[in-house]
């Protein structure tokens, strides 16, 4: 039953990619007209190029922010919406309505909060009194990224939020009961019961954290298209931009430099985080 599934997988998007990735090998590009073999000289005007330690940064606070302050906050509202609260279901409601906006919504909302001349922020600072930590938010690189990462964070928390929530849900109360008869404290009964059985949930909210933060793209090119300059420039805004330019095989080969690093990210914690969860 599985062959149907891998061989159109295969034709679709192993064949496809493998035939892609091949031209980082030559000097393709909207210049020339007959392709030619150059080995590794793509990859060697990667490294040379100033943009692409400035992308590399930029992807692993996005990835690293996201991952951490997802994981952390989407765990902390999936304890406190997991109680018996007369308003919970709104609640669930009002923390998940971000995750349905795309990202050309969030772009635009951030965008008009952190606008610098009339945006809300600076307004707002200005009307009390603070008006000389008002700045051209999305003009600078750390203040830019910032805001990048706050909208970015904004537009997942529901995600992380309901994939805790379904594991805390799935503990089975019978194991909390037993454990509170043998005098368990609330911090035992977290520690040794609940956390080993929702470790899977966090495990993914993790990877998928972890996976979309290093792909972070689709923000970035709607708030400030990788710019002051290439100041938040990310490897997705790289990859579009040189082949905007017409650089098509050096777009290719920053993609597959990307592609393994997101392998080898996606390998590494998969295999480290079986250490975690709680197996029966």
């Amino acid at each position: 039953m599985l062959i149907l599934p891998l061989l159109v997988f295969g034709i679709f998007f192993v064949l496809p990619s493998t035939i892609g990735y091949g031209y980082a090998f030559t000097d393709w590009s909207s210049y020339i007209q007959d392709i030619s073999f150059v080995g590794i000289e793509n990859f060697i005007e990667i490294f040379k190029n100033r943009t692409v330690p400035i992308a590399f940064v930029n992807t692993l606070i996005f990835a690293i922010a996201k991952t951490v302050i997802v994981t952390v906050l989407g765990f902390v509202f999936a304890v406190i919406l997991n109680r018996k609260l007369k308003t919970r279901n709104a609640l669930r409601t009002v923390y998940f309505i971000p995750a349905i906006f795309s990202a050309l919504v969030v772009g635009l909302i951030f965008n008009a909060l952190f606008e610098g001349r009339n945006g809300t922020i600076n307004s707002l600072l200005n009307t009390i009194g603070l008006s000389g930590l008002a700045k051209q938010w999305l003009g600078y690189r750390w203040s830019a990224v910032f805001v990048i990462s706050l909208a970015e964070l904004w537009r997942n928390l529901g995600y992380a939020i309901v994939i805790t929530l379904a594991g805390l849900q799935s503990v089975p109360a019978e194991y909390l009961e037993a454990a509170k008869v043998d005098g368990a404290s609330g911090w035992q009964l977290f520690k040794n019961i609940t956390l080993p059985l929702i470790m899977p949930s966090v495990n993914v909210n993790i990877l998928f954290s972890l996976i979309y933060g290093l792909k972070m793209f689709d923000l970035v090119y709607v708030m400030t298209g990788g710019g002051p300059g290439h100041d938040t420039e990310t490897f997705g805004t790289l990859i579009m931009n040189e082949m905007s330019a017409g650089r098509y095989s050096q777009s290719v080969a920053i993609n597959l430099i990307f592609t393994i690093i997101l392998v080898a990210a996606a390998i590494v914690y998969q295999k480290y985080s079986e250490r975690w969860e709680y197996i029966e």
